[in-house]
């Protein structure tokens, strides 16, 4: 199991904690407002890069949470 999923709508991607390391990873890095949306946070695809290469950098893991796009 990925620490986080990442669900790709296309305008609009979801990325989802899983595990509590997850949850406490978003706490100490993301800066509030964040909109919640369906059980993860809700970005444009453009801010996902830095984002996903700091979970990485930091020992965790994440995953698509879908092979196809919405």
């Amino acid at each position: 199991m990925s620490d986080f999923t990442l669900d790709d709508h296309g305008s609009l991607v979801l990325l989802k904690p899983e595990t509590p390391e997850a949850f406490s990873w978003l706490a100490e890095n993301i800066e509030a407002p964040i909109p919640w949306f369906a059980g993860g946070i809700a970005l444009e695809p453009q801010n996902m890069s830095a984002l996903l290469s700091g979970i990485l950098g930091d020992d965790l893991s994440w995953e698509p949470d879908s092979p196809t796009r919405h």
